[in-house]
């Protein structure tokens, strides 16, 4: 040791080394720089969400536009600057300025279509706006029935409701009205359906294949239902079940007109009591299809957020792709005589109709109101929507179809479409 250098005197056993301390350092700083960058990926992602989807929410839910506006102008003037403090202040304030411009002008554009009543050509139905996303059919022999939020079947007559009892097992995501004018529920986790008798009034449980029931759908004389990926089909007359032969998993189906259709991972139709004939299209978008049927046409959709995909096959023949009427397609409600003509609700971008299978579209009105639930009386010409808004512009609204002309022989029909 040279005169005048100094060095620490450790201690026994310490573990202290240059080359420790520089390791622990690295490794420490590395850490920090990966949380950093962690950090910032994340805000830029709420950014960029809190940037586009107030204007998306705009298309048909002002209210979720005007509160994601709202969180927009509070991260822009905090965590937005923050992020861009590296940056030349005029860099910062330009950035910071025009994100703000862009939330307070979706903002005020939502409370202005917020503030406009609902379609006046749209009728509420008195004491439906309590209720939390009901499923909607008509029946020949009840006429207009609604399962409310609570799991309560109601029948519209006149100006008022009429109770029609309580499935036993409550509550059902499946809802649907039989030809002879029996109502049908798939109660959730459970191997059953509850069925109310039209002449009895009476509701009882009927067992079906165990597994995870995904569809259900009723005709004359037969009621199919998909369960852990295949098909399943009770004889109405016999009360038997079978299992259908088809191949690969199924998840969604429909009846309809005569004809039926079952989507998985191949498209499957079916007329009369035929076979069933694989009907996959060539080239197809992806995600999960839901089907309707009607009169011989076949229907089959996409919901996304941002856009859907429709498939269409008349009589005879295979699914051609068609423009959706709306980006957020949920359900839709062929006639069962005359398939071309089709009613289709979206995720508050309206109700919408057509007399050409979807080839053009007319507009029904009934904006910002998430349709979940359709149903559609042709014999009469009446069209009823459910609304499964969580908040506001809640409830079941009714109008007159505009356009065509009643049928004079159809069953009533009513898909409960996507969940």
């Amino acid at each position: 040791m040279h005169e005048g250098e100094f060095r620490p005197v450790l201690p026994m056993g310490s573990l202290w080394h240059p080359r420790a301390v520089s390791v622990q350092g690295i490794l420490v700083r590395a850490a920090r720089g990966v949380y950093v960058c962690w950090s910032y990926v994340e805000l830029a992602f709420a950014g960029a969400f809190l940037f586009i989807a107030p204007w998306w929410a705009l298309r048909g839910i002002p209210a979720m536009a005007v509160l994601l506006a709202a969180l927009g102008v509070g991260f822009d003037l905090g965590r937005l600057a923050d992020m861009l403090a590296w940056a030349p202040a005029w860099v910062r304030r330009a950035a910071v300025g025009l994100a703000v411009a862009s939330h307070v002008l979706v903002g005020g554009w939502g409370v202005v279509e917020w503030s406009r009543p609902i379609d006046p050509a749209w009728a509420p139905l008195a004491g439906s706006a309590d209720w939390s996303d009901p499923l909607l059919v008509f029946s020949q022999v009840d006429g207009f029935v609604v399962q409310s939020g609570g799991g309560r079947v109601l029948a519209w007559t006149d100006d008022d409701w009429r109770d029609l009892g309580e499935p036993p097992g409550g509550r059902a995501w499946e809802f649907h009205a039989a030809p002879d004018g029996a109502l049908w529920t798939a109660p959730v986790g459970v191997a059953r359906l509850d069925r109310r008798d039209p002449v009895s009034g009476q509701w009882r449980s009927i067992g079906r294949p165990a597994g995870e029931l995904k569809s259900l759908t009723v005709g004359g004389g037969e009621l199919l239902v998909t369960v852990d990926g295949a098909l399943h089909r009770l004889d109405l007359a016999k009360g038997t079940w079978s299992k259908e032969q088809i191949a690969g998993r199924v998840e969604q189906v429909a009846l309809g007109g005569g004809s039926a259709v079952v989507l998985g991972g191949s498209w499957w139709s079916r007329d009369g009591g035929g076979e069933w004939v694989d009907r996959t299209p060539p080239e197809r978008g992806d995600g999960w299809f839901y089907p309707a049927v009607g009169g011989g046409w076949r229907y089959a959709w996409h919901s996304g957020v941002w856009s859907s995909d429709l498939y269409v096959a008349p009589p005879g023949r295979s699914f051609e792709p068609r423009t959706p009427p709306a980006p957020d397609l949920r359900v839709m409600v062929p006639d069962p005589d005359d398939g071309a003509r089709v009613i289709a609700g979206s995720w508050g971008q309206g109700v919408w109709g057509s007399d050409d299978g979807g080839a053009t579209w007319t507009a029904l009105g009934l904006e910002r109101v998430q349709v979940r639930s359709l149903a559609v009386d042709w014999r009469r010409g009446v069209v009823c929507a459910a609304s499964s808004n969580t908040i506001w512009d809640r409830g079941v609204f009714c109008r007159e179809l505009p356009h065509g002309q009643p049928s004079g022989v159809s069953e009533p029909t009513a898909p409960t479409g996507s969940p």
